[in-house]
């Protein structure tokens, strides 16, 4: 029979008993301070609002900028012009005074700035290439009665859409970047009572002189001037600029450079094409022609 002495002890062995008391954790310093090397004064303007897995905003209004291309880049010089930014803004695949006449496409980018943060808490800044456009040009076959053809494709639903280039209708100068619009888009405009006019277009581009472009928006807003510069050797690169002369939000700001772009590499294949000689023009004249009846 068990005791009293017994039951006391096999009670206490079913209490839990609580951990001994242990000592404060070793100590461990701080990791020393490192100072962000970027203010909000001396970081790039258009890159201080991005952070990680964020991505600038397609309808915030850019301030007026000249931009230059040398190569596949295209950079800022500033509303003032002055010396390129070592940064560039915008790169292509090709860069377009060394294609043929046989290049179709080319692609257009935008490099966005973004501002990451290391394993050790310091900031860094790295570049990430966003696909804007796909630009497209077939040259003319005048023997075949056929026009050039350029347009841009969108890559990103952060742009204007499709364009096109053509030259002006008729008692009009130039050319125009014609707005293009698929089915579904003319009947999502339709039924937010938008009317879907034919012809419409984003910009008018006007040459004044030799090598001297105006960019004029729907309302008649001269928006930006592309001019080209003769190189100092034969055998470099002009100079290229597009002075953007208003504000547009960034959606339309990457269009225009993109049209800007597609435009030059259009005058390339104006300027470097070969030469008709007497034996070509003769051959045309001796090809077959087809009669279309009325």
């Amino acid at each position: 029979m068990a005791t009293k002495q017994d039951k006391d002890k096999a009670s206490a062995e079913l209490i839990p008993r609580s951990p001994p008391p242990q000592g404060p954790p070793p100590f461990e310093p701080p990791p020393p301070f490192t100072p962000n090397p970027y203010t909000d004064t001396d970081r790039p303007p258009a890159y201080q609002s991005l952070t990680e897995g964020a991505g600038p905003d397609p309808d915030e209004m850019l301030e007026p900028e000249v931009f230059v291309i040398h190569g596949r880049f295209v950079y800022p010089q500033g509303a003032a012009g002055g010396e390129a930014s070592s940064e560039p803004t915008y790169q292509l695949s090709r860069a377009i005074h060394l294609q043929g006449q046989a290049t179709e496409t080319i692609a257009f980018q935008r490099l966005d700035l973004r501002v990451r943060t290391a394993s050790d808490g310091s900031p860094g800044i790295s570049k990430r290439a966003k696909d804007v456009y796909e630009l497209e040009h077939r040259k003319e076959l005048p023997h075949a009665g056929i026009a050039f053809q350029a347009w841009m494709a969108p890559q990103s639903r952060k742009t204007l859409g499709r364009v096109e280039i053509e030259h002006a209708p008729l008692l009009h100068s130039g050319y125009r970047a014609l707005k293009v619009l698929s089915d579904a888009e003319k009947r999502w405009l339709e039924k937010q009572g938008t009317k879907v006019k034919k012809g419409d277009y984003h910009f008018a581009m006007k040459e004044q002189r030799d090598n001297t472009w105006r960019w004029i928006d729907a309302a008649g807003k001269h928006v930006a001037t592309q001019v080209r510069e003769s190189p100092a050797a034969e055998d470099g690169e002009a100079e290229h600029r597009l002075n953007v002369l208003v504000p547009l939000p960034r959606r339309t700001r990457d269009t225009l450079v993109a049209l800007w772009c597609l435009w030059m590499w259009h005058n390339h294949v104006e300027d470097t094409k070969p030469k008709r000689t007497w034996e070509d023009r003769k051959r045309i004249m001796q090809m077959p022609r087809t009669y279309v009846p009325n």
